[in-house]
């Protein structure tokens, strides 16, 4: 009898769609390993426009946006340009911002959208910022119930096209009442998708500087109140927000708590200013009454006669569960990579009149949510875990002591850092400062530097790769706080004609802030990032 054998197909016997479609399931670094072993492989590799996009997407640190119809080719073209421009620190158009109102001290920077409170705080003004020269800019406004003071908002535009405002009002027996008004943002009216537009979230006496922290991710909206100095506890409580339920809910001291990071749509991070800790909350709709944070991240110590007078964090963007449907944009930064900006004020308790310092701690979203699934899974993990243990070689610090005390400072993975005027010195020439943390960056980085025969910086001398320890020596701390984690800065010094007391950024632009005398707003100066230089000197 005759044996035949047959021949066991073989990965290059697919169709090229397939083994497309088979690469595009893999990490960049090992797509190009593959297509390293065979011809065919690798012409698949340079030819396809889908892997093209897949692996500049992951090499910039963004994620495509589905509901974004648009070809291949221009999303290729448009993650090209906005990366040269932001590898470059290049503008390519310039736009003035006048305030035409009494600002409050209320702002923010998210989604495409600038938005600030007015002196009455009975009007939030909001303008779409710029994607190009030929775009207008037009302040437009949202008018809230006379009977209502608008305290803090929180923005998830992209995701759910809501603002959530929060406000108080009196009462019958001398109380404020503090609620949190759920509108659809494009109309102003309130939002579609609630049960009760209204959330209900405490009294407080009065009167009251009561401050907010709020953030909203997925289906949840993150609140903390601290109340006036009155009072003595402050609330952290989290919302479905379509529903009204509550699925957590934690009083604290007074001043523990003012700002909230989303590390995944259930893992939530509060900076501790009390403990000097990042303590970690997990929702749980069925246990809403929580006993405290399930993990802590201790943070350096400091010495006896020093605390934490505040700690603020942000990380933007956003978790966002359900892609970006409100989005004009074909892609956005990738959340899970985000970078974390902490800023830490620290104080002196024998001369808090005098001697303060602040610092500023960079880490990935994504490396702290990791760090609490590992030590949340370890049942014998201690619930604080020390600072020695997990900081130095995954952070970065930066003595702020000069740097002007803004938060939205940060998108994705990049950071930007400005010096205030009256630190700058006479005879000075203003500057900004990009930090880009993505490792990617990072590498191409070396390359450059080993092209250009090891040294410190790029050819125009102004980007530099930082990839070893540095040590912050402060009278603050107990010992030299150390930390690793790699970045590129690159600096560029501002036209004589500017000179922001502030700088803020979002995907792709840079915001520059004039301010009074008062610390209010009084001009913005729009910088578009793309590839035409001008705008910023050289």
């Amino acid at each position: 009898m005759e044996i035949t054998h047959q021949r066991t197909a073989q990965l290059l016997d697919l169709p090229a769609e397939l083994i497309i479609h088979i690469l595009s399931n893999l990490d960049f670094v090992d797509a190009l390993a593959v297509s390293s072993v065979n011809v065919f492989l690798r012409t698949c590799l340079i030819t396809s426009r889908q892997l093209e996009f897949r692996f500049a997407s992951q090499i910039a640190g963004v994620t495509d946006n589905l509901h974004r119809k648009l070809g291949l080719d221009d999303r290729v073209r448009m993650l090209r340009r906005l990366e040269d421009g932001w590898h470059g620190f290049q503008v390519d158009f310039r736009r003035t911002l006048p305030i035409l109102h009494e600002p409050f001290g209320i702002y923010d920077l998210t989604g495409g959208i600038y938005l600030m409170g007015d002196l009455n705080q009975k009007v939030l003004h909001y303008c779409r910022l710029p994607s190009s020269a030929d775009d207008s800019v037009v302040w437009s406004r949202i008018d809230m119930d006379p009977s209502l003071t608008i305290v803090d908002v929180g923005l998830s535009i992209y995701e759910h096209d809501l603002i959530a405002v929060v406000t108080t009002m009196p009462t019958d027996t001398n109380l404020l009442k503090v609620e949190v008004q759920l509108l659809e943002f494009s109309t102003g009216k309130p939002h579609p998708l609630v049960r009760n537009p209204v959330l209900f979230v405490r009294n407080t006496f009065r009167p009251t500087a009561s401050s907010i922290g709020i953030e909203i991710a997925g289906e949840y909206l993150a609140l903390v109140t601290t109340p006036g100095l009155s009072e003595l506890t402050a609330r952290f409580c989290v919302y479905e927000w379509k529903t009204g339920t509550i699925v957590l809910d934690y009083s604290v001291a007074s001043g523990t708590y003012c700002s909230i990071i989303f590390l995944s749509p259930t893992h939530i991070l509060l900076p501790n200013a009390q403990t000097g800790t990042l303590d970690l909350f997990v929702i749980s709709p069925s246990n809403p009454n929580t006993p405290g944070p399930s993990l802590r991240l201790a943070l350096p110590s400091l010495k006896p006669s020093y605390s934490i007078h505040a700690i603020y964090g942000r990380c933007e963007p956003n978790p966002s569960p359900t892609g970006f449907p409100y989005s004009p944009h074909p892609f956005h930064p990738t959340p899970e990579d985000a970078i974390a900006v902490f800023k830490l004020h620290v104080r002196n308790n024998n001369d808090a009149a005098h001697e303060w310092g602040d610092f500023s701690m960079f880490v990935h979203r994504s490396t702290l949510f990791r760090l609490c699934e590992e030590r949340g899974r370890d049942r014998e993990t201690k619930r604080t875990v020390k600072w020695e243990e997990w900081g130095p070689p995954v952070t970065r610090w930066v003595d702020a002591a000069v740097v002007p005390w803004w938060i939205t400072t940060s998108t994705g993975q990049r950071c930007v850092l400005s010096v205030a005027p009256d630190a700058l010195g006479e005879g000075l020439t203003p500057f900004i400062m990009l930090l880009d943390f993505n490792p990617f960056a990072v590498k191409r980085a070396l390359a450059v530097r080993k092209y250009n025969g090891n040294k410190g910086s790029d050819v125009d001398g102004r980007c530099n790769v930082h990839v070893g320890s540095s040590l912050i020596q402060s009278s603050v701390f107990d010992a030299c706080v150390e930390s690793a984690l790699p970045y590129v800065s690159i600096v560029r010094y501002l036209d004589v004609d500017v000179n922001f007391d502030g700088v803020l950024m979002d995907e792709e632009r840079l915001l520059g802030l004039a301010t009074d005398d008062g610390g209010n707003i009084r001009k913005i100066e729009v910088f578009h990032i793309g590839n035409d230089q001008s705008g910023l000197s050289s």
